[in-house]
Formats: structure tokens, C-alpha cells, sequence
């Protein structure tokens, strides 16, 4: 047992302690190396990764190093000896595969159903209404008249595949996108059940907002709500015995979908129907396991001879480059190029994009005095970040009406990396409420007129969704209650049946994903972390439509931007092999 102690003096979780134990247990050998892996796994698991890649793991300077295999083929060799460490294909509580990734047997069953129910669906469809697809897209005006039209190209492949992937930052035209899909959808044939969805409540809110037009009204649904999931149903209501009935399936922010929630879904989907994924591939994987959408556009734009001479000669588009590797899933996943927002001039969109590359001199080439805050005290984190709430704080004090003061908050947010300790959320709510309380609010209570509320957990019944944001404010009578904007319409609240809630003054960049506001201060912790890396730090600027502050050392943002999240996955190279 000498080995496993280690484990806690080695930093581990209480959680992985506890697995190793438990495997230990288990595996019923003198031999700890099973149960020091599976502690190894369950770490690895709790950042976000499906699996332990056994090669990736630096066992030179590991505290752990004397029990663990010089060489990672000793290891899988070792490994394989256990009863209780199964290859793929068997019932074991852990799954080996031939390259060295160890899974729990769930996560790789999660995987296996990804995998299988995509491969299913990487066929182009066969009844098309041809005559129809050409008359739209001669109907259909382009603004880009010197380059390739992505969003075409997008809606082409969506209407010719029963599986399809939509991958662009924002203001890349995504909402534009479903909004023709719909249309040109009920155009091909009008009795197709369409069904819209999206991870969060907030998401799917916005989602139905974007697409409610004249004519047609579609409810977009959470991804719960869709397949019936609840605390008494973890699996949902629907699966293969029992599938949902939808021929076409739109999802909204698909780069939030974590991996066993993407594997119930395509159990409960229908043979026939079809899958239309819309998200953003740099942003911020899903706060549970698994990097879908990352992992299945890792070669976007790789088209087929076919499937180019058919986009030809139905949109006149010419593409330049045919893809001469077949990579499993050619004709199927498409970047959008152009950004409709953000030209080659403005300083957000270069910042993003210098982010993105991880070229962390071009990132200190773009930044400014006016983008970039390097001193990181209370004071100055104050300075920064009351500056964008003035006008709220202004309306607030004026007690104007709940729509203008709602409009007003929304302009501008505090992002930040952490939820707790120095330079977190809570710090700069309360360094903000301390502020306030100076100025006479009543920032020592619960509830107080002018404080901002976000929602963390969906109340049906409210219609209130986790993400969706509020304000506490006093009525005409002086009475305290929570005002939310639906739909343009305002929503009244007693603050007695609020669900479960956080002052959001500033929020989590996790929590920002999906939203967007005229201006943000983003703020980065002094102490290193492992949440930082570049694809938070993108999804946080890409926030932004005008102006923003980034308030951080220079230290904070190199380590930030050289540092890239990869989580590990054998799902692209599952996508590669012979069907499931």
C-alpha cells in the first residue's frame, strides 16, 4: 500500500485516491501498477479528457516514477495482465486500446456510440429536390462577389448530407446560415419535422429568438429538455428502441456538448435523420469530458471531386483546392471563413486571431495601452472595471425603467478565468459590491435595488434558463423584484421564486460562451492555473463586438497564450477506421 499513500503526497485528488483503492480492491494483486494508472485516469479525467494517453505521460520527474514503467509499451504489457483491464470490445471496469488509451469502460462506450452513430450518417442523401436547390441559390444574393461564399457552400452541404459540421467564430454568419437552412429545408419538402436545439437554456433561447420569422415558429429546445433528461432520467426518454421523432436535428453551440451527452443523443436519434452541428471549434471545449467539435474538425474544408462539380453546378461556386486525401469526414465539416464583423483592420478580430496562432509576439504587437492592462492591483482592477458600469450605475440610481436598465448592464461584462480566489468572479463582485456600498447601496443584503443576477439552474416553470441574466430592482412601490428580458419583453419575478442564482457583476468565461456585449474587461489571474490557456483567452476576446480591456501581467498572458488545451480523445482517430 506504501505506493498508493504516495498518491496523496504526490497532490492527487481525494477522488483519484479513492479509484485507485477501489481498483485496487478489484484487481486483487500485489501489484499496484493498475491502481497508481487508474489514479493517473481519474485525474486526467477531472481536466476534462476521455482517456489517459499512457505515451504522453513524463515519467522521468514523476513523483511517482520508481512505480511506474520506464517505457510506455512495459506499461500497456503490464497493464494487459490485470483482469480487470480489458481490450476493446470486452466488459471490464477499464478498456485498453492498442495505442495506449486507457479509458473507464463508460467513456469509452460513450465514445464508441459517437463514432458509430457519425459514421452512420456520412452518406450524401439521395432524394434531393435539384430544380428547387438551383432556383434558391440563384434566388439567393451573395455579398462576397471576389471570394468563396462559405455560407453557401454551409447551407449546400446541409441540404446534400445527412451529417454535417459548421465550424466559425463570431460574426461569421452562423445565425444567417439556420435562418436559410429553414427556409430552404421547407422548400425541399415542407412536411419535414425539424427539430432546433442547444446545450444550455440561454443558448436555446437565443436560438429561437434568431429563427422565429413569418410563416414558420420552431422551439428550440436544451438538449435535456429534448431527450426528456431529468434527476429521476439521467438517460433520457428516448434511444434507440425509442427515437426521437425528428428528421432534421439543428444544434447551436455545439462546441458545449460534452461526450456522454453527445452519446445519448445519437442513440435517440432516428436512423434516417439528419444532423446539422453549428458551433465554433477554438472556442472552449464542453465543461465535462470530451472535445467534440474540436476533435471532428481537425480537417475542415476537404471537399471531393463529386461533391464540388455538384456544388458548381448548382451555386456557380468554385472551389480551388479538392481534397486528394480522403479523410473520413470529407464533404462533411466546413469553417466558415469571412467574418462579417471583425475586418482585417480591427483590433479584436487581429487579437483573436494572433491568439489563436499562439504567436505570442504578434499578440504583444496588437495590443495597446487602450486593450491591455499589465498591473494587476485592487486598485487599478477597480479603476478598469467600474469604468464600463457608470451609466448602469447611473440608471440604477435614476430608477428608470427596468428595460432601459436591463439594456444598459448588458452593454458591458467583467470576464473572468476563475470563479474563486484573487482576481476571480467572486473577488471583483465583491470588489465592485464594496464600491457600491460606499455609494449608499445596500450591497450588505441579499437582495438590494441594481444588483445583477445570472441564473444557474433551468426553472421550467419560470422559464428561466441557466446563463439567462437579470436585475434585482425596486417597483413604483419600492418592492424588490427580479426583472429579466425575454424576447424583448420584460419578466417579472418575485425573488422569492427565483431559481438558484450569482451576482454577475462578472462571470466566468465558461459562463460568457454564446453571449456577446458591446464592451468586457477580461481579467487573468497573477497565480498560474491550469483552466488558462488560449482558448479561453480567445473565446473571452471574441466576446467583445467594440472595445475591450485585458487585465493581466505579461507573464499571465505568455503562459496563457503558448499554452494550448488539448484534450485527450481517440474519437477523430475512431473516425478514421472501418465502420463500427
Amino acid at each position: 500500500m506504501a505506493s498508493l499513500l504516495k498518491l496523496k503526497q504526490a497532490g492527487f485528488s481525494e477522488l483519484a485516491y479513492q479509484f485507485a483503492q477501489f481498483i485496487y480492491r478489484l484487481d486483487q494483486s500485489d501489484d499496484q501498477l493498475v491502481a497508481i494508472t487508474a489514479a493517473l485516469l481519474s485525474e486526467v479525467m477531472s481536466l476534462g479528457n476521455m482517456c489517459l494517453n499512457l505515451a504522453q505521460v513524463n515519467t522521468e520527474n514523476h513523483i511517482l516514477s520508481n512505480d511506474l514503467p520506464e517505457h510506455s509499451a512495459d506499461w500497456i504489457n503490464q497493464l494487459k495482465q490485470s483482469h480487470i483491464v480489458g481490450k476493446v470490445g470486452e466488459y471490464t471496469p477499464l478498456i485498453l486500446t492498442d495505442d495506449g488509451l486507457l479509458y473507464t469502460y463508460r467513456y469509452w462506450q460513450d465514445e464508441q456510440t459517437i463514432a458509430r452513430g457519425l459514421q452512420h450518417r456520412l452518406n450524401p442523401l439521395n432524394e434531393i429536390n435539384l430544380t428547387q436547390m438551383h432556383t434558391d441559390f440563384a434566388d439567393w444574393q451573395s455579398h462576397q462577389t471576389d471570394q468563396i461564399d462559405w455560407q453557401k457552400v454551409a447551407v449546400f452541404m446541409a441540404l446534400t448530407r445527412q451529417f454535417c459540421i459548421i465550424s466559425g467564430g463570431p460574426g461569421t454568419g452562423k445565425t444567417t446560415i439556420v435562418l436559410r437552412l429553414l427556409q430552404l429545408l421547407n422548400k425541399q419538402d415542407p412536411d419535414l419535422n425539424i427539430s432546433l436545439a442547444a446545450p444550455t437554456g440561454k443558448a436555446a433561447a437565443r436560438l429561437q429568438q434568431a429563427t422565429s420569422h413569418k410563416g414558420h415558429h420552431y422551439e428550440a429546445k436544451t438538449l435535456h429538455r429534448l431527450l426528456g433528461i431529468s434527476e429521476h432520467k439521467e438517460k433520457g426518454r428516448y434511444d434507440s428502441q425509442n427515437p426521437l421523432p425528428v428528421d432534421v436535428l439543428i444544434i447551436d453551440e455545439a462546441s458545449m456538448i460534452d461526450s456522454s451527452l453527445m452519446a445519448l443523443l445519437l442513440s435517440a436519434l432516428p436512423q434516417h435523420a439528419r444532423l446539422v452541428l453549428l458551433g465554433d471549434s477554438q472556442q472552449l471545449a464542453s465543461v465535462e469530458s470530451g472535445s467534440i467539435l474540436s476533435n471532428l474538425c481537425q480537417h475542415p474544408n476537404q471537399f471531393s471531386t463529386k461533391f464540388a462539380q455538384q456544388l458548381t453546378t448548382t451555386t456557380a461556386i468554385q472551389l480551388a483546392d479538392i481534397a486528394t486525401d480522403n479523410t473520413a469526414l470529407i464533404d462533411s465539416v466546413v469553417a466558415l471563413q469571412h467574418s462579417y464583423r471583425f475586418d482585417e483592420h480591427s483590433q479584436i478580430g487581429q487579437l483573436a486571431r494572433t491568439v489563436q496562432s499562439g504567436d505570442i509576439q504578434a499578440v504583444y504587437n496588437v495590443l495597446t495601452d487602450e486593450l491591455w492592462q499589465s498591473q494587476c492591483d485592487n486598485t487599478r482592477i477597480q479603476q478598469a472595471v467600474l469604468a464600463g458600469y457608470q451609466n448602469y450605475f447611473e440608471a440604477v440610481h435614476q430608477h428608470q425603467d427596468p428595460v432601459e436598465c436591463l439594456n444598459l448592464f448588458e452593454r458591458y461584462r467583467v470576464l473572468c478565468a476563475l470563479k474563486q480566489g484573487p482576481q476571480s468572479v467572486a473577488a471583483v463582485n465583491q470588489l465592485i459590491e464594496r464600491f457600491l456600498h460606499s455609494k449608499a447601496w445596500r450591497t450588505q443584503q441579499a437582495f438590494y435595488h441594481g444588483r445583477p443576477i445570472m441564473i444557474s439552474q433551468n426553472d421550467y416553470q419560470q422559464g428561466l434558463f441557466n446563463g439567462d441574466t437579470g436585475l434585482i430592482l425596486q417597483n413604483s412601490s419600492g418592492q424588490l423584484h427580479g426583472y429579466f428580458l425575454i424576447d424583448n419583453v420584460i419578466k417579472q419575478v418575485d425573488i422569492n421564486r427565483l431559481p438558484a442564482h450569482d451576482t454577475a457583476f462578472a462571470i466566468t468565461i465558461h459562463k460568457s460562451q454564446g453571449s456577446e456585449f458591446d464592451n468586457i474587461a477580461i481579467l487573468l489571474p497573477e497565480d498560474d492555473s491550469p483552466l488558462l490557456n488560449r482558448e479561453l483567452l480567445y473565446t473571452a476576446i471574441t466576446r467583445s463586438k467594440n472595445n475591450l480591456t485585458l487585465i493581466c501581467t505579461d507573464l499571465c498572458l505568455t503562459k496563457t497564450v503558448e499554452q494550448q488545451h488539448q484534450r485527450e480523445s481517440g474519437l477523430a482517430k475512431l473516425m478514421t477506421s472501418p465502420a463500427l
